[in-house]
């Protein structure tokens, strides 16, 4: 045991020295290659698909009618098989990500890094209301802990790869190398140093270039983005409050009823694979008849942008987009929240737009202007990381002269969202999978791995509870040992006088269980896992 607890603290402390830094930035930027590779292949095969699927339905002769359903019930038992093999590639992944990095879940990297790649490709395939994103995430996380266990890394350092490989899955699939870098810091870890910073920044940097390069795209939205000129300040900001507003709300009943959904599909009870044929069959009309709301909705947006669309008809799009985005993820098929989430606000920024063009006498930028605030909006409103959504809306549109105002919308509507007490969606999707998966794996585990000793750097921020006070004075769960404090760049072991400070990390010992226990209470206590 002793042992063990020593080599852990020396893996910790071994990243100090420039050459165990030097190679994990080296494996980081591996990472960060394979990702972006993989990633857009990816994509690639997303838009095939999706090419493919629009053609097939040119022709709607019973025959190929018949063929098609037929398709679309196998894929759908195929994807249902892989979900019983491998649960863990369900949804977006970012959950399992965020537990894996609290010690809640292990990946078991090949099979389902390919399980995670085909069942996606079929799944948003088939038009189902499904971001490439959060598989995207899901698949650098993966490569960067299969990286780690090909090469050997020590556990601390599989943090840091399998961080880096969801920054650069998000940075591949959007184009978006600093949004990438900024979830990281912001929604997985909620924490920044210095070294998470460049291995992030390098993976997410490398990913974007090989995506780019085989790809050969650029700006995701391209579209000649204007400010509205003319309006009074007062107009201004009256309407953009009010919208914020709206995005708060809308964004509250994103989050009720994704888990909603979730809830009533699964308390269907039906035989699996008989219970996804018949949803598979309401994938297949609404493919037909409602092409405007399959897939993540990337062409949407560039379309919404440009076309005049009635407002009846908007709304329309905007309510079967919304639902239809619920219902696909309650399946728990490989796809992510993310794109959709994007779509949504968007949607209502236009409905929004359009209503002040066609009743307050606004000018026609209003429109477009108000689809990228919503974009950034809704984003905060649902995953509350409204620095991701601004960098993200940012670099997908290639128009930095928006920066104030989203930056503006972003944290009204954030402070909305804690005046509304809204919980962050990825959040809300951790606790209910891990709350299930312990009940259900409650007295499964060996006692050998109940009993094994883990290390956990942990990071005070300043809104801790734990700050400015001593340490025989910390309310912190019993089997939690403090073995030292790293403060300005020193370590040296605490005494029950020590004050801990914002800034200071600590390095805590204690067993598997108690780690997988209160690894969310100590986050909820200001302290980050590093």
């Amino acid at each position: 045991m002793a042992k063990g607890i020593l080599r852990e603290l020396h893996d910790i402390n071994s990243l100090k020295s420039r050459r165990k830094s030097t190679v994990l930035i080296f494996f980081c930027f591996l990472t960060g290659i394979v990702t972006g590779g993989v990633v857009a292949s990816y994509r690639l095969l997303l838009d095939k698909i999706a090419y493919f699927r629009h053609d097939f339905f040119k022709d709607m002769s019973l025959g190929r009618v018949i063929i098609g359903m037929s398709i679309f019930i196998l894929i759908g038992i195929a994807v249902q098989f892989m979900l019983s093999k491998y649960p863990m590639i369900s949804g977006s992944g970012i959950p399992q990500v965020n537990g894996l990095l609290q010690k809640k879940v292990g990946f078991n990297w090949f099979p389902e890094l390919i399980c995670k790649f085909v069942g996606g490709v079929l799944a948003i395939g088939t038009g189902m209301s499904l971001g490439r994103e959060g598989p995207s995430i899901h698949l650098g996380a993966l490569i960067g802990d299969g990286i780690n266990k090909l090469s050997k890394r020590t556990s601390v350092e599989e943090k840091y790869l399998v961080t880096c490989g969801a920054s650069a899955g998000l940075s591949a699939a959007f184009n978006a190398p600093l949004a990438g870098a900024i979830f990281a810091l912001e929604e997985l870890h909620k924490f920044f140093s210095p070294l998470l910073l460049i291995c992030v920044l390098v993976a997410s940097g490398a990913a974007n270039y090989v995506s780019r390069t085989i790809l050969k795209t650029g700006i995701t939205f391209q579209h000649n983005f204007v400010l509205p000129d003319g309006t009074s300040p007062l107009f201004a900001i009256v309407t953009t409050v009010i919208f914020c507003v709206i995005m708060a709300v809308s964004g509250k009943a994103f989050g009720y009823f994704l888990v909603y959904f979730q809830k009533k599909y699964k308390g269907v009870k039906l035989n699996k694979y008989l219970k996804i044929s018949c949803f598979m069959i309401i994938a297949y009309l609404t493919a037909v008849f409602f092409r405007e709301v399959t897939g993540g909705g990337h062409d949407l947006i560039e379309n919404m942008f440009q076309a005049d669309v009635p407002l009846k008809i908007l709304f329309v799009i905007l309510i079967l987009k919304f639902f239809y985005s619920m219902l696909s993820y309650s399946t728990g098929f490989p796809g992510g929240i993310f794109l959709p989430m994007l779509v949504i606000g968007a949607l209502v920024g236009k409905v929004y737009g359009v209503i002040l063009v066609n009743y307050f006498s606004a000018s026609n930028e209003f429109i477009v202007h108000f689809m990228l605030l919503g974009m950034a909006a809704y984003f905060t409103a649902v995953v509350k990381a409204p620095i991701t959504g601004i960098i993200l809306i940012l670099e997908m549109t290639g128009n930095f002269s928006y920066l104030f105002l989203l930056t503006i919308t972003a944290t009204i509507t954030y402070i909305l969202t804690e005046m509304m007490k809204m919980e962050p969606i990825y959040e809300v999707l951790f606790e209910n999978m891990f709350a299930k998966s312990e009940t259900e794996k409650k007295g499964s585990h060996s006692p050998g791995k109940e009993n094994k000793i883990v290390t956990l750097l942990i990071h005070v921020g300043a809104d801790s509870e734990l700050e400015n006070k001593k340490i025989k004075d910390l309310n912190l769960p019993k089997k939690l040992l403090i073995m030292s404090v790293r403060a300005n760049g020193k370590e040296h072991i605490p005494d029950g006088e020590t004050v801990v400070r914002s800034g200071n990390q600590l390095v805590i010992v204690t067993d598997y269980k108690t780690a997988q226990k209160y690894a969310y209470d100590l986050k909820d206590k200001g302290i980050k896992i590093l």
